[in-house]
């Protein structure tokens, strides 16, 4: 058996989705969630196209609301 123990308060002692001190949820190998440059280079290229936000959430498989962000940090005029 694999020992875990949170990042957040070193606790080792697990409970049901977190430990006991800090109540915070983890995983054993937790994956990046950070956006590409390739997945945002994708939606830019996607709005140039003036393809609606809730068509490319829906093509590319992201949220409406990181479509508005990378939008919105990003120069697609």
């Amino acid at each position: 058996m694999i020992a875990l123990s949170s990042a957040h308060c070193g606790s080792s002692t697990l409970i049901k989705f977190g430990t006991n001190r800090c109540g915070r949820t983890f995983t054993r190998a937790p994956k990046s969630r950070a956006m590409t440059p390739e997945r945002e280079a994708l939606i830019l290229g996607a709005l140039r196209e003036r393809i609606s936000q809730r068509g490319i959430a829906r093509a590319l498989k992201v949220g409406r609301q990181t479509v508005r962000a990378v939008r919105k940090r990003g120069r697609y005029a």
